[in-house]
C-alpha cells in the first residue's frame, strides 16, 4: 500500500498547489459557506508562524523525515493502521518539502474562516498538512503489540 499511497498523495498535493497558484488569490473565496474558504498564502515558515524564513532548513528536515519513513515502510512490515499513518506522514512531509526546497515557501490554500472560537484564527493549510495531521492521529490511535516481560 505505501508504494502506491505516498506517490499518489504527493502528486495530488502538488497538483492542488499548482491549481491554487493559478486560480486563487489572498482574498478568501467561500468553498463551504462560512466554514471553509480557499485563500492563497505563501508560507515561508512552519505552522502557526513558527520558523519564518527557514525554508531550506525546514525543507531538508521534511525530506529527511519523509525519506526515513519511506525506508521504514519499505523494509519493515507494520499493521494496517501504522502503515497508513506512516504513509500519510511521509507524503505530507515530502509534499511540503518539495515546496520549501523548490519555491522557498509552501503553498497553503485551505482556510477555516469561521468565527468558532477554537478555530477562528487557525492557519491556512494544504493537503500535505492534512496528511501529516491525519497520519499522526492514526499513529497515536493505532493498536500496538504489548511486550511481555
Amino acid at each position: 500500500m505505501p508504494t502506491v499511497l505516498v506517490p499518489l498523495l504527493l502528486a495530488l498535493d502538488q497538483t492542488l498547489k499548482l491549481w491554487a497558484l493559478e486560480h486563487l488569490s489572498p482574498v478568501p473565496k467561500p468553498l463551504l459557506g462560512d466554514l471553509l474558504y480557499l485563500t492563497l498564502v505563501r508560507n515561508t515558515g512552519a505552522g502557526f508562524g513558527l520558523f519564518q524564513g527557514q525554508a531550506t532548513l525546514l525543507g531538508l528536515l521534511s525530506f529527511l523525515m519523509g525519506g526515513v519513513l519511506l525506508y521504514l515502510l519499505a523494509y519493515r512490515r507494520y499493521p494496517l493502521g501504522l502503515t497508513l499513518g506512516l504513509s500519510l506522514v511521509a507524503a505530507g512531509a515530502l509534499g511540503n518539502g518539495v515546496d520549501r526546497l523548490g519555491r522557498g515557501w509552501v503553498v497553503d490554500y485551505l482556510d477555516l474562516g469561521t468565527s468558532i472560537p477554537f478555530i477562528a484564527h487557525f492557519p491556512v493549510f494544504n493537503l500535505a498538512d492534512v496528511c501529516v495531521t491525519l497520519g499522526a492521529a492514526l499513529l497515536l490511535l493505532a493498536p500496538r503489540k504489548r511486550r511481555r516481560y
